[in-house]
């Protein structure tokens, strides 16, 4: 018999699903995605009269923003998270170090490779 032990996920990161399988989150992203990819769609088709081929495609692009916000958990994080770590590493160029500053290391002897 072998012996198990349950690992749990970290609780932040579990979101219940209310609805269809779906978060709050996702819920959410889902209703902005049908209002506005359902109604510029709608709008371009219908409104304007352009083909309905050429609404899909442009309607296409300002419902991924959302989408991404809703579904994609890079590394585990929310976008928000996700995206505050990213820009903090290309806004800033310091290193951080365990022990402290860094400092120029520097020895008293000329190195050699002599065994004593």
């Amino acid at each position: 018999m072998a012996l198990q032990m349950p690992v749990y996920r970290e609780l932040t990161t579990i979101e219940s699903k209310v609805f269809m399988g779906m978060s709050w989150r996702q819920c959410l992203a889902a209703v902005i995605l049908a209002i506005v990819c359902g109604g510029g769609y709608v709008g371009l088709w219908l409104g304007l009269g352009m083909d309905p081929n050429l609404a899909m495609y442009l309607i296409f692009p300002p419902g991924l923003p959302i989408a991404v916000w809703g579904w994609v958990r890079p590394k585990g994080l929310m976008p928000e998270k996700y995206l505050k770590y990213i820009l903090r590493h290309y806004t800033q160029r310091e290193v951080y170090l365990l022990d402290g500053p860094g400092r120029p290391y520097r020895t008293g002897v000329k190195p050699t490779i002599k065994e004593r």
